[in-house]
């Protein structure tokens, strides 16, 4: 069987980017908890707290140096795989991928500071600011990125119909501002910060609840209680945040992404009213078979505030010109069945949370029950899965192209319609490098990962809690010595 380059291209940067993104959020994850954990400590004055923020940011300087090597292979795959692709970004949108890189430098030079000089800073705030700017580095390195991406999905900043009318070669009226805010950029950032954060926190809460569960020893049981509280707390308020702005991301790709929209609900046909709702089902000769109907449920959705009389858009009419439908723009129709198993997803852990709270407010300790630390784990890998399958319908709602059209439905340019400025086939290599760089890629990623998760398991390790416990006291107790004398020359913290 011969691989088209296309694919190949378009698979192994699909493998790699679905392992980076378990970095990132990791790292992410882990930022913002020992952001918080630290600010509790010193708020509360709790040496749990203060401990659990020690230990999660030695697992953090691991996630980060290998996120750091992973981003590289990324980008050498970036040039090597799509040549292309990449000659229009460094002319037209190459402004984020610098912001970018000083995100990364305020990540490099804050991590080392905040882990190695713990106990030089005097001021534990001072040290905690530390903190709190890996956190916001870690976010601005993604929100970077995608800025990228939804550039890719509604581009701006450049002449398109002159691109288009030149065949690809001619590139004027570049303004390089213009792809850091596109029309969808707003919405795809506010859902993909959220799920991307959920995801890396709920793998930190899984392995605290798995500890938790394990150990005996009462004094571990209160570091990963505070764990487990914070990242849970922070699970709740972000599957509500998740609901909210996954809503509005498939509102805002009904007005400005419909082909994407139609595809992901699997509308072949435009509406005004009525539009069902279609759980799951394939398309068979273009035609839906093998789903289960919801009657009025997608007007309803997509238009609650006027009981579901709206338009709603269709592949066959949005694709046909001249009376001629192009089948071959569609994406491929199980983006639809993604769509709706993260969705599904997403409302059984709404569902385990809502459990969680009532249980709380009914004085309840949800982690006195074993069934409940148990769905805490479901719920852990069902988080990460559901980012990767979202991260999945958003880049496969794109095929075939890599670049879509700027505005809805296509782009009318010297009497041809245009439903996307560049296709997969056209961006990717067609060097035979790409092959054994391609399993070259693998292999890091197969050996890589798992030592990468024992060595973060082995730091985070609590070996002799009680020295660990004493040592967090200590940098309590000095802390509240400055505090109390105004002291200068009192070091904060024996570690």
């Amino acid at each position: 069987m011969i691989i088209s380059y296309p694919n190949w291209d378009a698979a192994m940067f699909a493998y790699t980017i679905s392992a980076h993104i378990l970095l990132v959020s990791l790292s992410m994850g882990l930022a913002i908890t020992v952001t918080i954990a630290e600010f509790l400590a010193l708020r509360k004055k709790d040496k749990y707290y203060d401990t659990l923020a020690y230990k999660l940011s030695k697992a953090l300087v691991i996630f980060f140096a290998v996120g750091t090597a992973s981003g590289t292979v990324m980008a050498m795959e970036l040039f090597l795989f799509w040549p292309t692709f990449m000659r229009l970004v460094g002319e037209v949108s190459m402004g984020p991928f610098y912001v970018e890189v000083f995100s990364f430098l305020l990540e490099a030079i804050a991590l080392p500071m905040y882990v190695y000089f713990w106990k030089d800073f005097k001021n534990r705030w001072e040290h905690w600011g530390l903190s709190l700017a890996v956190t916001i580095g870690t976010y601005l390195s993604a929100f970077t990125v995608t800025e990228i991406n939804a550039w890719m999905n509604t581009p701006n900043g450049f002449n398109i119909s002159e691109y288009l009318a030149s065949g690809g070669k001619v590139i004027t009226g570049v303004n390089p501002f213009q792809p850091f805010l596109t029309v969808s950029t707003a919405a795809e950032e506010l859902h993909m910060s959220g799920a991307v954060y959920y995801a890396g926190i709920a793998m930190i809460f899984g392995y605290l609840v798995y500890k938790y569960m394990k150990t005996t020893n009462a004094s571990e049981k209160m570091i990963y209680r505070r764990g487990i509280n914070i990242t849970a707390v922070f699970m709740i308020l972000d599957i509500i945040y998740l609901g909210i702005t996954g809503s509005n991301e498939l509102s805002t790709l009904l007005v400005i992404e419909p082909i994407k929209y139609a595809a992901l609900e699997q509308d072949l046909v435009p509406t005004t009213y009525g539009a069902p709702e279609h759980i799951f089902g394939i398309l068979i000769n273009h035609h839906p078979a093998y789903y289960v109907n919801l009657p009025l449920a997608q007007s309803l959705l997509a238009y609650p505030f006027t009981f579901g009389h709206g338009y709603i858009p269709g592949l066959i009419n949005l694709t046909t010109y001249h009376g001629v439908t192009d089948y071959a723009v569609w994406p491929p129709s199980f983006v639809h069945d993604t769509l709706d198993l993260m969705v599904g997803f997403g409302v059984l852990m709404g569902f385990f949370w809502l459990y969680v709270v009532v249980q709380y407010f009914r004085k309840k300790d949800p982690l006195s029950q074993k069934h409940t630390l148990i769905g805490g784990l479901v719920v852990a890998v069902m988080g990460v899965f559901t980012m990767e399958d979202g991260w999945y319908t958003a880049e496969v709602g794109r095929v075939p192209f890599i670049i879509k059209s700027p505005t809805p439905g296509g782009i009318l340019v010297n009497g041809h319609m245009y439903y996307g400025v560049m296709t997969i086939a056209q961006a990717a290599s067609t060097s035979p490098i790409v092959f054994p760089l391609g399993i070259a890629i693998i292999a890091f990623y197969i050996i890589i990962f798992p030592i990468t998760f024992y060595y973060a398991a082995k730091v985070m390790k609590l070996s002799n809690v009680e020295e660990d416990l004493k040592l967090g006291e200590e940098d309590i107790i000095k802390e509240e010595e400055r505090k109390n004398k105004g002291s200068t020359g009192t070091k904060a913290g024996m570690r």
